[in-house]
């Protein structure tokens, strides 16, 4: 009996020390490696195994010992873009991975506007999907969708339905929305390869995406809170699930679509806090802590009543982000809604948006325009009301006196005076005739969101008691407003 047992044992042994290598689901034929850099590659092998990796492209070997746990890391220096090329795995018995592309890799995360696919949800279309999926076929763009699912713990591999995929009709059709049109974008401009990984679930919020730990530096009582969420909206159950399997996967940066589900958490005014901590634990886990963050204004839509506030705060604290996240930007949608419908149809131009200022920021490509205005102050004089925004636009400076529009790299600012116009005023737009018609100003406000008007109300404002004790200014009495576009 001991010796059937000790022949069993040695058996299992060998067959051990003999299985093949075995990969993440992310790596795969078909991928996209970022480009120059050392592009990382894992997987499991049997304990102190030598794995050997061979790249095609400079025919370099890279040998790597799998640990106890069975685990073996090594990182594969990476030429500019191109390809295809073939990546050889091999610890006795090789894996081949096939029609290798190097180019730009991008993370697409967030919640249903995110998830919401080039087909559109039933009832809930696209504008231009049809045309943008007749001409979806590029074996230069890639896509990897990572399966939804949870977890209570950090899992080192995630699931996919269908692995990477070359942009096919087919392959277009089921992929996000924004990050299909955001990629698409980079790739006009660009000419490279480009990989986009999706992962993303509608209806969560922020602290999902996170682990405990980090969630627990904004507000301490995640656990007591999790009673009131259920799967996937208790914390770092997607993050566990869905973002830290993909951790090793060298990328150049991320876009971020989320927000809609914690207007009604209560905490809406902490949302900034809870960004910046989310982009510094998933730049930590990438080992990058200059990894563009590039995010998207919640959708407009009267998600409450129109006396509640959540949704300016949220709105506040998306443009708070910025000044608190390094290399981030924020794609404003306040222009671009679908009025009842929560998931706006114009997802091309948020892709566009968020392209731009990835090209802008990330790519340094000149003369585009990447930002929408920021209020930054404003004073009343001389019957004027003069706003001054923080961003250096060159739509910029625009008097509204009649004389010519001029362009400056100086923060905008505005005049709006009361009073006949020349000829000119009827070449203008409806808004800034209307604006022309002022008298004495007192009071601005920003269409950041359409139901909301934040107002910057002087002392002396006659109405700014009534104004004040609101917090906005609902009377239809024309007053200036800055529209972030």
């Amino acid at each position: 009996m001991k010796k059937i047992l000790f022949l069993s044992l040695s058996l299992l042994t060998a067959a051990g020390m003999s299985a093949k290598v075995t990969l993440p689901s992310v790596l795969g034929s078909n991928m996209v490696l970022q480009q120059q850099c050392n592009a990382n590659l894992w997987g499991k092998a049997a304990p102190s195994k030598k794995v050997t990796v061979t790249t095609s492209w400079d025919n370099r070997k890279y040998t790597v010992q799998a640990a106890a746990d069975s685990t073996w890391k090594t990182a594969v220096a990476t030429p500019a873009a191109g390809g295809p090329y073939s990546i050889r795995i091999s610890d006795g018995e090789a894996t081949v991975l096939d029609n290798v592309m190097i180019g730009e890799v991008w993370i697409c995360s967030g919640q249903s506007n995110m998830q919401m696919p080039v087909t559109g949800f039933p009832g809930q279309p696209v504008v231009g999907s049809n045309e943008a999926i007749l001409n979806g076929t590029n074996s230069d763009i890639r896509m990897f969708v990572v399966r939804r699912e949870v977890s209570d713990r950090p899992l080192d591999d995630c699931n996919t339905d269908t692995g990477w995929q070359e942009a096919t009709t087919e392959s277009v059709a089921g992929f996000t929305a924004v990050g299909y049109f955001f990629g698409l974008n980079l790739y006009k401009v660009l000419g490279i390869p480009i990989g986009l990984i999706e992962t993303d679930w509608g209806g969560t919020r922020i602290e999902t995406w996170m682990d405990m730990e980090t969630a627990q530096k904004v507000e301490q009582n995640q656990v007591e809170k999790d009673k009131n969420h259920q799967a996937p909206n208790k914390t770092a159950q997607l993050y566990n699930a869905m973002i830290h399997p993909l951790v090793n996967y060298t990328a150049q940066g991320f876009i971020w679509y989320q927000g809609e589900s914690n207007i009604h958490t209560g905490n809406a005014h902490l949302y900034s806090q809870y960004m910046q901590q989310l982009v510094s634990l998933w730049r930590n886990e990438w080992g990058n802590q200059q990894m563009p963050f590039y995010y998207v204004q919640i959708a407009p839509f009267v998600y409450e009543g129109d006396d509640k506030t959540s949704v300016p705060l949220i709105v506040e604290q998306q443009l708070a982000a910025m000044d608190k996240i390094p290399y981030s930007g924020m794609a404003s949608t306040t222009d671009i809604g679908s009025g009842p419908c929560i998931h706006p149809s114009q997802k091309i131009p948020v892709g566009e948006r968020l392209a731009l200022l990835a090209l802008s920021k990330t790519y340094g490509k000149k003369g585009l325009i990447c930002e929408s205005p920021r209020f930054e102050s404003v004073r009343f004089e001389d019957g004027k009301a003069i706003v001054r925004f923080k961003t250096e636009v060159r739509w910029a400076r625009i008097i509204r006196d009649g004389s010519k529009a001029s362009r400056s790299p100086e923060p905008t600012r505005f005049s709006f005076r009361h009073g006949p116009n020349t000829s000119s005023d009827n070449r203008r737009s409806p808004s800034a005739r209307r604006l022309s018609r002022i008298r004495s100003p007192c009071a601005t406000r920003s269409a950041t969101y359409p139901t909301r008007r934040h107002c910057t109300i002087p002392e002396d404002c006659p109405r700014s008691r009534s104004a004040r004790t609101t917090g906005t200014m609902r009377s239809k009495t024309a007053v200036p407003r800055s529209r972030q576009a």
